[in-house]
């Protein structure tokens, strides 16, 4: 319609004084302070509006990308139902730009001065910054700078009163479906679009029989007109490659047919939702679509008599469709087509992994199967967490049961006591991705259970690409770190306080395993200051039963929440990544965080007679340097480790250096007793008795290999009658020129290959 036509269809012409604000604040400043860059030229009321209109100076350069003139005739709306003024441009042949808003057929275009809602643009909004504004739109315009590259091509409808949801899957098969809208809420323009397949009974319901549509890029161009008819909808998309009327007689016919629920969708409300690729200004095309439906008036049958397809059924037939073939076909009724209506509806997709990914910020969708032991309150906020992104296929184990004081740090609510923590969690991951099935799944028992779960855990362990330890348990650590499945492991962690956290990595070939790494965190727990009190057990607790073991620790969720996203974030990049990870991170009252990001070390094991000892290279390094510090003297200490008796694993963590009443000569060294008991005390205090006195180390001179002398075996003699006493083999370790040497249990042990290091299934698996 030319603008002409439209002005005189709009209203009544009106004084300036009659305007109400703010139309009648934009003409007072306009008149009193801006006159050098527009002019007031006339005010109408009409369509429960009211337009005020300009001559508005551009400001274009003289090589404009578009061809704008210096002087523009604006139109700015004032609607009462919408409170952000609408700029029109009142000229018939004005340029199709960037940025424009979706008017109504028969409208003249409209510019997007402001990307902001109204609630928010209404507390600076004044009639200067309006005018600066649309000046910056033209000047933007003029220049080709209006859009964003990422942005669609087209922006929001003005006049779009419907919103649909609709997953991914329904969408790419709704020719094959019949869908229905539920309303979200009462009262409301807001429905999720599904298969009725989905329809859970009692729901209130809305038949719409939906066709989607995917625009190529090629034919991709912006939309300038909202379509207000069928006809001007069938025009739009024929525009864009799609031809609507033929597509519609075929489904049609082939429902006439063969089609068992036809009279269903015959009589069901008519829809269109166009995916449309979004496309740069230069042309290039994003990862990302823009999505539009249309939804008409009428329903598809009384389209069909429309489109001369199919007839009005006699009511005396009693047919349950309404509808009859019309053959041969009739003409197209033109003027039926005018008449049926076409709605706007905005529409987004559904929650789902794809969508996850993309706002994440990645390109690539991660469906690792991930096992996850342990559903407490670290478990619950990572998995949250990492879902959200769209992270993972998840299998949650755990035997423990949801009660009210684990909601002070649990992602469950009230009405979930008493149930499984791992079924609530599984839960809660599948309805936060649209109930796939594939999303999450629970096995409600003890990791290390012999019961009949036996072998649905070991399948899931087994079939995992990443083996997650929540459990903060040193028992199930242990046994998920010796299970003989292939995937990677890692371990998480609260320290006792709840100030700090934990992450422990494994390589991806697993030549460390989780023991490895808890040695390597407790020896670092041992010397750094920074973490001086780190597993010390927290002041108070709360007894939730009577039970001595009834108790839980005193730590705030803002905690919970604040560590949890640490740790969720540490691992998204570790899992990319081949090589072992510690990452400590500790909470500070004045709301810093400090990370603590130790070097990881390879590790040595020793075997003898059925017993294990691993040291890392790092604490080796150590015990070297301490002898080269002493040379030509020999020197010694004590060791510490971790003891495992069922196992049979003991993991050296630190080594002590010589006590200051030692004696030590190029000949020999006897270690004195000075400061020992109060090392003994320290490290049991900094790891909460976890390490212990397990042996002593002393060194060679220079160039004696680290081979036992026999003042050695007769110090090994007596070791071996103080661990009598635990039942534990008496454990020495030599230090000679560029290497060490274990006894342990009267025998040299053998130096394992590093090899044999990693479990024999996994070696093959990662040979074949």
């Amino acid at each position: 319609m030319p603008v002409n036509d439209w002005l005189e269809n709009f209203g009544t012409p009106i004084k300036p004084n009659d305007l109400e604000s703010p139309a009648s604040a934009l003409v007072t400043f306009v008149e009193r302070y801006a006159a050098n860059i527009a002019k007031f030229i006339e005010a109408r009321r009409g369509q429960n509006s009211e337009l005020v209109i300009f001559k508005f100076k551009t400001g274009k350069p003289q090589d404009a990308v578009y061809p704008i003139q210096s002087v523009e005739c604006i139109g700015v709306r004032f609607i009462d139902q919408i409170p952000m003024p609408i700029v029109y441009i009142l000229r018939d042949n004005f340029p199709d730009t960037d940025h424009q808003h979706l008017t109504h057929e028969g409208e003249p275009p409209a510019i997007c001065i402001d990307d902001r809602t109204w609630d928010e643009a209404r507390l600076t909004w004044t009639p200067a910054e309006f005018i600066d504004r649309i000046l910056s739109w033209f000047c933007r315009a003029a220049y080709g700078k209006l859009h964003a590259r990422r942005q669609p091509l087209d922006p929001v409808f003005i006049h779009s009163f419907f919103r649909f949801f609709i997953s991914r899957k329904v969408l790419n098969t709704c020719k094959n479906l019949d869908l229905i809208a539920i309303p979200i809420q009462e009262c409301t323009k807001s429905f999720r679009i599904c298969s009725i397949k989905d329809l859970e009974f009692g729901k209130p319901i809305i038949p719409i029989c939906i066709i989607s549509y995917t625009i190529q890029p090629d034919k991709m161009k912006r939309l300038t007109s909202l379509p207000s008819s069928f006809d001007s909808l069938t025009r739009l998309l024929k525009d864009r490659g799609l031809d609507l009327l033929d597509d519609l007689r075929k489904l049609i016919s082939i429902g006439f047919n063969n089609d068992s629920n036809f009279a269903w969708r015959i009589n069901s409300v008519f829809g269109v939702i166009l995916e449309m690729p979004i496309i740069a200004p230069e042309g290039d095309k994003y990862n990302g679509t823009d999505l539009r439906a249309f939804v008409t008036d009428k329903s598809i049958g009384e389209i069909a008599v429309a489109l001369g397809v199919a007839l009005n059924a006699e009511s005396d037939k009693g047919s349950k469709a309404r509808f009859v073939k019309s053959i041969p076909p009739c003409e197209v009724d033109q003027d039926a087509l005018n008449k049926i209506t076409v709605q706007s509806a905005e529409v987004q997709y559904e929650f789902d992994r794809h969508l996850a990914t993309q706002i994440s910020g990645r390109e690539s969708v991660d469906n690792r199967k991930v096992v996850m032991v342990g559903a407490g309150a670290i478990g619950s906020h990572i998995s949250d967490c990492l879902i959200r992104e769209g992270r993972f296929q998840w299998t949650i184990i755990d035997d423990d049961c949801l009660l009210p004081h684990n909601l002070a740090r649990h992602t469950c609510y009230k009405n979930d006591i008493p149930q499984n923590k791992a079924l609530l969690v599984a839960r809660n991951l599948s309805t936060i991705l649209g109930n796939s099935p594939s999303v999450a799944r629970s096995i409600p028992a003890n990791v290390m259970t012999c019961n009949s779960a036996r072998q649905e855990i070991d399948q899931a362990l087994e079939e995992a690409e990443l083996i997650i330890d929540a459990t903060a348990s040193l028992p199930a650590e242990r046994y998920i770190s010796d299970h003989d499945a292939t995937a990677r492991r890692i371990c998480i962690f609260f320290n006792p306080s709840g100030d700090a956290a934990v992450l422990l990595v494994e390589p991806t070939d697993r030549s460390l395993t989780l023991r490895d790494l808890e040695a390597q965190y407790l020896g670092l727990v041992i010397r750094k200051s920074s973490l001086k009190g780190h597993l010390t057990p927290p002041s108070g607790t709360y007894t939730y039963t009577g039970s001595c073991r009834a108790i839980t620790n005193f730590i705030p969720q803002s905690h919970v929440m604040t560590l949890s996203g640490l740790i969720s974030k540490e691992i998204t990049k570790a899992v990319d990544y081949e090589e072992s990870r510690i990452r400590i991170w500790s909470l500070r009252s004045s709301g810093k965080v400090k990370l603590l990001q130790p070097a990881v070390s390879l590790v040595e094991r020793f075997e003898s007679q059925d017993w294990t000892v691993t040291i890392n290279q790092g604490l080796i390094r150590h015990i070297l340097t301490m002898r080269e510090t002493k040379l030509p003297e020999e020197t010694g200490g004590v060791l510490m480790g971790i003891v495992d008796i069922p196992a049979k694993q003991i993991q050296l963590v630190d080594a002590a250096q010589e006590p200051p009443d030692s004696k030590a000569s190029q000949y020999g060294f006897e270690r004195g007793t000075s400061g020992v008991q109060e090392y003994f005390d320290h490290v049991s205090d900094q790891t909460s008795g976890q390490v212990r006195y397990v042996g002593e180390w002393h060194s060679h001179p220079p160039h004696v290999p680290a081979q036992p002398s026999s003042t050695d075996l007769s110090q090994i003699d007596w070791l071996s009658t103080l661990f009598e006493i635990d039942n534990l083999p008496a454990l020495m370790l030599i230090a000679a020129d560029d290497h060490v040497s274990i006894i342990l249990a009267n025998q040299q042990a053998q130096k394992l290959n590093i090899e044999e290091c990693i479990f024999t299934k996994h070696s093959e698996d990662h040979a074949s």
